[in-house]
């Protein structure tokens, strides 16, 4: 982009809160915010991978990010790092950015790679409660992943909630169970409470993945998430995703055959799963001694919100 270029879109460019926006032209119709949140519930990458996918069907474009990333990020904890960009040597810098997606009907959709702050979360949430007001969101709609004691041979389970909709939304057959977790969260949990006293809808899909795999890109779970949401944005089923989960999880058998305890630890997991249908995990399986120490030397000391994801993280 020349000179003349540049300029034109720092004129374009307008501050709202933290975030630097440009915004769309013409503006989005009745949009959604489809908002993945790392690392919190983004483990197996399954938010990262469906607002991947949301992008590439509709031909998303970056609108905006934090104007100072690190008035939220602590870079010794979200590292920036260095690149190579033609033959020079950049700094790149984590952060939070926002893409549009135009789809031929609406609602249009603002897909938020939502970096979770480390200090300041009141601002950094009215920041984006900011934009979601400035664009006229319509719903905000959080995907995303966590660990549970469920197995890699039964349906996976995906719980959440919808409130503020006037029917159901249509979910594909996900059906939703309300989780009873009680426990530490994320202080950007609050932005979706505040969006449905402002009139928001709201919708979560979590999915629940067996704890035992620690997948980096579980396209199982990301598959389940996509045909939650497909009825709403007009995906084709089943996605892409579903194929390549399916070689993935079919990899898992032969290991768990071949070690007893997890062998196991896969079997109580099934008994469990089947002895209470409808209900939402609730990770509390009791295993052996033996076997959670198995399993937490799996696990190699994830928290239970999911921890770090290892995903590529947004930067400048």
């Amino acid at each position: 982009m020349d000179a003349a270029g540049v300029r034109r879109r720092e004129v374009a460019c307008v501050n709202f809160g933290a975030f630097q926006l440009e915004p769309p032209d013409p503006p989005l119709r009745s949009p959604h915010m489809v908002v993945m949140l790392r690392p919190w519930v983004n483990v197996g990458n399954v938010g990262s991978i469906v607002l991947g996918r949301l992008n590439r069907t509709f031909d998303g474009q970056e609108v905006g990010r934090l104007v100072r990333p690190g008035t939220f990020y602590d870079f010794t904890r979200y590292r920036p790092e260095m690149k190579l960009v033609e033959g020079e040597r950049v700094v790149t810098t984590p952060n939070t950015v926002i893409i549009a997606a135009r789809r031929e009907t609406p609602p249009d959709l603002l897909l938020v790679h939502l970096l979770e702050p480390h200090a300041h979360s009141e601002d950094f949430n009215e920041s984006v409660l900011q934009v979601m007001s400035t664009l006229q969101v319509s719903a905000y709609v959080l995907v995303g992943g966590m660990y549970d004691s469920v197995p890699h041979s039964r349906p996976l389970v995906v719980t959440g909630s919808a409130r503020g909709w006037d029917a159901a939304p249509n979910l594909g057959g996900v059906q939703l169970r309300r989780s009873s977790y009680e426990g530490p969260t994320s202080a950007t949990n609050q932005i979706s409470q505040q969006a449905l006293g402002n009139g928001v809808r709201t919708l979560s899909l979590i999915v629940h993945l067996p704890m035992y795999l620690q997948l980096e890109n579980d396209f199982t779970g990301a598959a389940r998430l996509l045909e939650g949401i497909a009825p709403l944005y007009g995906l084709g089923l089943p996605p892409p995703e579903t194929e390549i989960g399916a070689s993935q999880y079919a990899q898992v058998t032969p290991a768990v055959l071949k070690n007893p305890e997890l062998a196991e630890l896969v079997a109580r997991m099934e008994r469990d799963y089947d002895s209470k249908p409808g209900d939402a995990p609730q990770g509390n399986v009791r295993l052996a001694p033996e076997i959670e120490k198995f399993l937490e030397d799996i696990r190699q000391g994830g928290d239970r919100g999911g921890g770090a994801d290892g995903a590529e993280l947004p930067r400048e």
